[in-house]
């Protein structure tokens, strides 16, 4: 079943990334949405006690309305496309956002807040300095839930003309295929399990060091840009490597994961996601920095083997692969960089002095 999957991906690729493209935008777009509403909300009702309640009440509400449903309210008022599962996505995605800004907002104390204005502070000054600041663990945890909801209805949009993954379940459904369905329903599960893993990301380096735990490890910018890195990485294996047309005009799309160059793409991609997605441990951080490091140089040396010997015009997709591996070698490079020096200051590493 799997091999019949990647068959289908492999020999229908532009169908494929043109269905997985429709998903991303969705997803981005009904996000962005999502956390300017949640956070406009969100601390319009901490500001107004009768507009929290309601705001709360509908949002509770809202929660338990299944995805579907959501999107079938929306079909009535915009009609058959995106339009209506932006409205819908939007809605879903803005409710956790919405309770957690407000939650997280309403949770800092109030004689630290009562400090800033005897301090003279104004409310605007509170909020933004203080507040939100406290805040923002909860605040990004209702957004890395908003992300994961957000792309996994997306699936559904397929049911009123929006397209995105769920194109390929229907299509597979409807001729009884099921190794379309997957081709469908597995991405978008990768998906669901990489914006949980970016976005926890995120939330890790985004709380401020006094609120971080002592027991998880702190998480750096450095691992939120390789997390960012991954999408660019997976587009340019599946996005066109090289474009020929035949005597009848038809043209064929042959990208990284094509026979003609597997052994190119198939390698790169798996050391880079392997060097992007290692944990990074608090104890052991110079060992592991190594490894991912190691990792990505080979793939940016077997990538440049690859192309000098076997790729011979510049498209799309493998520009976008020569960006991300590049990317990724740099950022993993000076990883390792930053835990050597770390390495060679602790006390164990410096020269023992002899005794008087």
């Amino acid at each position: 079943m799997l091999g019949k999957m990647f068959d289908y991906i492999i020999n229908q690729s532009q169908v494929f990334t043109t269905t997985l493209q429709e998903h991303l935008v969705i997803t981005f777009v009904a996000l962005a949405i999502s956390i300017v509403l949640g956070l406009l909300l969100g601390i319009l009702g901490s500001r107004l006690p009768w507009l929290r309640d309601t705001l709360l009440t509908i949002s509770k509400i809202g929660r338990t309305i299944p995805s579907l449903a959501v999107l079938a309210l929306a079909l009535p008022l915009l009609g058959i496309g995106k339009p209506p599962v932006l409205l819908a996505l939007g809605f879903i995605g803005t409710l956790p956002i919405l309770i957690n800004t407000t939650i997280g907002i309403e949770q800092v104390n109030a004689d630290t807040k009562e400090a800033a204005r005897g301090m003279g502070m104004r409310d605007l000054q509170i909020l933004t300095r203080l507040e939100l600041p406290i805040a923002i663990p909860i605040i990004m945890a209702g957004i890395r839930t908003a992300a994961v909801v957000v792309v996994a209805s997306a699936t559904l949009a397929a049911f009123i003309g929006g397209g995105g993954l769920g194109d390929l379940i229907l299509r597979g459904h409807s001729l009884n295929r099921d190794h379309i369905m997957l081709a469908g329903a597995l991405p978008a599960t990768l998906l669901a399990f990489y914006f949980e893993e970016a976005f926890g990301r995120l939330e890790r380096w985004a709380t401020p060091k006094g609120l971080k735990e002592e027991t998880r490890a702190a998480v750096g910018l450095i691992s939120v840009l390789l997390a960012v890195a991954i999408m660019p990485l997976i587009f340019g294996v599946l996005l066109p490597w090289d474009v020929s047309v035949d005597a009848t005009g038809t043209p064929t799309v042959l990208t990284g994961l094509h026979s003609e160059y597997r052994a190119i793409g198939l390698p790169v991609l798996l050391l880079s996601l392997l060097a992007t997605m290692l944990p990074r441990p608090k104890h052991g951080a110079f060992t592991m920095s190594l490894i991912t490091s190691g990792l990505a140089i080979t793939a940016l040396v077997w990538l440049a083997i690859g192309i000098v010997t076997r790729v011979g015009q510049l498209r799309l997709g493998l520009a976008l692969l020569i960006a991300a591996v590049f990317a990724i070698a740099v950022i993993t490079g000076y990883e390792f960089i930053l835990n050597y020096r770390a390495r060679q200051a602790k006390p164990e590493h410096l020269p023992a002095v002899a005794s008087p």
